[in-house]
């Protein structure tokens, strides 16, 4: 067992969708997970998880983070979600959904940086985040591809506190920016080319880790989805970018290095830690 997350980790992945009962067929027989519907005011959210350990979540678009379908969200803890709101806000950040206290977990809210990309912040009380990093079906990355990385970088610095690391073992031609806590790396950022008129919005990634990257691309493409970018070597294992059935985009990885440090991460609801 280990202390809670440091503010600045990323802790949490939720896809947000107009068709969570899809994307919940689609991961299942993906990755593997487990989910159990857990009721939020109005709405359901799916929990996911992999042997007994929390992994994901799955929103619906319909009553959550403004309506829209923001696909996946990286989270990011804080100390006081309230006060990490309003710096957000304050560095040219928009506010989505407001602080909301998740009954057996935390307060989270969600930020549309001034680039385009959403993100979380999460407070967590009960809950710490995930449950396990790099396992199969796990979280092991969260990558910001923007178009304006020395922009991006500078706000999530302001943000969070991240020192950085330039990388030159990246599997692209791209530059390649390690977003950084002391010497625990934490999320990555990835220079998108941002020449008019093929401007794009910045958009976080998920990482997660697969068995078998060619097993798992079959499946995607028998599950109704679609390998786009890939497959490409890395230090870190074969990847592959991919689009589920609602067209939101994650990568999956056969991860033979660890890209975070693995952690036995504790539960905080557990009355065997100690708080």
């Amino acid at each position: 067992m280990t202390e809670a997350f440091q503010a600045g980790e990323a802790v949490w992945v939720e896809l947000c969708t107009i068709d969570p009962q899809q994307a919940e067929e689609f991961y299942t027989a993906l990755l593997g997970w487990t989910v159990r519907h857990e009721q939020l005011g109005a709405t359901t959210y799916r929990m996911c998880s992999v042997d007994g350990h929390d992994v994901a979540g799955i929103s619906d678009a319909a009553g959550l983070h403004g309506g829209r379908p923001r696909g996946w969200i990286a989270y990011f803890a804080v100390d006081d979600v309230t006060r990490s709101a309003e710096q957000a806000v304050t560095l040219g950040g928009e506010l989505v959904t407001q602080p909301r206290y998740l009954p057996a977990a935390g307060t989270g809210a969600v930020v549309i940086d001034p680039f385009g990309a959403a993100f979380g912040l999460y407070q967590g009380e009960s809950r710490a985040g995930v449950q396990t990093l790099n396992t199969v079906g796990a979280l092991c990355w969260n990558e910001l591809d923007t178009g304006e990385p020395q922009r991006s970088v500078a706000y999530y610095q302001d943000l969070f506190g991240y020192t950085t690391q330039q990388r030159d073992d990246s599997p692209t031609a791209h530059p390649y920016t390690v977003l950084m806590l002391a010497d625990v790396p934490v999320a990555g950022v990835l220079e998108l080319d941002n020449e008019w008129p093929n401007i794009i919005p910045s958009k976080w990634i998920t990482y997660f880790n697969v068995g078998s990257l060619d097993e798992a691309l079959t499946r995607v493409s028998d599950l109704g989805g679609m390998p786009t970018v890939g497959p490409v070597d890395s230090p870190h294992g074969r990847l592959h970018l991919v689009k589920d059935p609602g067209g939101h985009t994650l990568c999956l990885v056969q991860l033979e290095g660890g890209l975070r440090p693995s952690r036995a991460v504790c539960d905080l609801s557990d009355p065997a830690v100690d708080r």
